[in-house]
């Protein structure tokens, strides 16, 4: 898989929010994925395999098993790509694996996409039929740079999140469907993200499956010791 497929797959994963952990009792997840990329010059591409994490050790670990088996690793800055025992590729990047889909569920903060401990502040809430919106925004010193962020919920459940630049035309969309309730924990099982560049839209659908929380059988595969490969 090409470097920029592999490190756009993580970001996509990812949630830029910070989180609280106080109070939950759900430490690990893991789950089958598979991820369908279609971007708007007609590429595509499929990617699929386990996803493990733990949120007390912070590793957000995937095991591809297709196109290719080889492991992405998001530990502390660093996000490793790894193959037959050695990391062909580090990328330095914010810490990232507390800011995913999967820390934010395990500490019940998936519903407001964990914006409620960030600084952005709530701008705006009305209901359309069986949703509530909420409009956030960013702080002021922020405003030149980021826009607001949309979300949506559902049945008491994340349904989407919409961003969009600082002058309001919308840049990425995000919908959380099929949701599962593992150990009284609600999860999606599927993901839809849109990309919108230059008035064109790439799309990518990644879907779970055999979703298990606090999974005790797999010890192994929740801690990748870096120090330990070439």
């Amino acid at each position: 898989m090409k470097k920029s497929s592999f490190i756009g797959f993580i970001l996509i994963l990812l949630i830029t929010c910070s989180l609280s952990t106080k109070g939950q009792t759900n430490t690990r997840l893991r789950a089958d994925f598979t991820v369908k990329i279609s971007i708007a010059n007609g590429g595509q591409s499929l990617t699929s395999g386990q996803v493990f994490y733990d949120r007390n050790i912070r590793q957000l670990i995937y095991y591809l098993s297709f196109p290719e088996r080889e492991i992405w690793l998001t530990a502390d800055t660093v996000i490793y790509q790894i193959r037959n025992g050695q990391i062909i590729n580090r990328t330095p990047s914010f810490s990232m694996a507390e800011f995913s889909v999967f820390h934010l569920a395990l500490n019940s903060r998936l519903q407001d996409f964990g914006l409620r401990n960030t600084t952005y502040k709530i701008e705006d809430v009305k209901r359309e039929k069986d949703m509530v919106i909420t409009t956030w925004s960013p702080p002021k010193q922020a405003q030149e740079k980021l826009g607001n962020i949309l979300i949506s919920v559902k049945n008491k459940q994340l349904f989407g999140v919409v961003f969009t630049s600082p002058e309001g035309a919308i840049v990425r969309k995000q919908f959380f469907e099929d949701y599962q309730v593992i150990n009284g924990m609600p999860f999606p099982g599927k993901i839809v993200e849109v990309i919108i560049e230059e008035g064109k839209e790439s799309y990518q659908v990644t879907t779970f499956r055999n979703i298990v929380v606090d999974d005790i059988e797999n010890d192994s595969k929740y801690y990748v010791n870096t120090g330990s490969l070439r």
